[in-house]
């Protein structure tokens, strides 16, 4: 029962702060704030998270886990390799429109070579490799892809689709994205992963 109470506030706290964080950004959140957001003492808060770094982190966790759920979620559906690898690319970005933190976080991280967010982001491109590899190893094995599509292009991918995020990022500088951007950033997305089908798919 304990247990179960704890990780109420502890959610309880994780959603404070990433209302927060989304809205006016890290620098400008303090844990007072957070705490309270959720009626509890500064003290309090710092018995579950230490520091607001800290609790950042378990923010940003949480939104990749998130994430990488829905892509579970949708690569376990019935359609075929071409099909998952744009719904990933549709979803990345509803992701990254939703959750403003991971989009900060791919900003800070290329734009400050010693960001303290800078291994947050690495393990969040980590994840995503293997959540990829997945969608091409099916496409491989179905033979709807080339068999020498590698890691290292599935990275390649990757990075560009990074850069194109990126680059809106900056155009932004820290605003909500609006309707018009998002679906021009959309249509950039879908068409880099359109012209690289055309390369590593079988002929039928």
């Amino acid at each position: 029962m304990v247990t179960e109470k704890l990780k109420e506030k502890e959610f309880a706290i994780l959603k404070a702060a990433r209302q927060r964080f989304a809205h006016y950004g890290y620098s400008k959140v303090t844990m007072d704030e957070i705490a309270a957001d959720v009626e509890m003492g500064k003290a309090s808060l710092y018995y579950y998270f230490p520091n607001k770094e800290n609790l950042f982190q378990a923010v940003i966790f949480q939104e990749q886990d998130e994430f990488a759920n829905e892509i579970e979620k949708m690569l376990k559906n019935e359609t075929c390799a071409e099909d998952k690898l744009l719904q990933y690319v549709d979803l990345r970005l509803k992701y990254f429109h939703k959750l403003l933190n991971l989009g900060a976080l791919s900003f800070y991280s290329f734009i400050e070579k010693k960001s303290q967010f800078k291994q947050y982001y690495q393990l969040f491109e980590e994840r995503e490799l293997l959540l990829l590899t997945k969608i091409f190893e099916e496409g491989k094995k179905k033979n709807e892809f080339k068999r020498n599509v590698d890691e290292k292009l599935i990275a390649v991918l990757l990075h560009i689709l990074q850069g194109l995020r990126l680059r809106t990022l900056k155009s932004i500088q820290g605003q909500k994205i609006e309707t018009k951007i998002y679906k021009e950033l959309k249509e950039e997305m879908l068409t880099t992963v359109e012209i690289f089908l055309k390369g590593i798919k079988c002929s039928s």
